[in-house]
């Protein structure tokens, strides 16, 4: 069974850890994993690489300019279908 907890840092606390505790030790199972991710925004993640910092800030002037890419969305269903 796979169980998701979004939380802030400050409430990652002692109270936490027995709550959770308490809940998974009704299992028959004594074995927990827990995997902890930071969550960063897509945008900072981007900007923390200098050459793809360069690439989303060029795709933005491009952008403000009306410089636009528009898929033929007809074509890639006909593609999308015949594969």
């Amino acid at each position: 069974m796979k169980h998701t907890i979004s939380l802030e840092l400050e409430e990652l606390n002692g109270t936490f850890i027995r709550q959770l505790k308490a809940f998974f030790s009704k299992r028959k199972h004594g074995k927990v994993t827990i995997i902890v991710e930071e969550e960063m925004d897509e945008t900072e993640y981007l900007l923390q690489s200098p050459t793809d910092r360069e690439r989303l800030l060029q795709s933005l002037e491009n952008a403000n300019k009306g410089n636009l890419i528009s898929p033929d969305l007809e074509h890639y269903r006909q593609l999308v279908a015949n594969a």
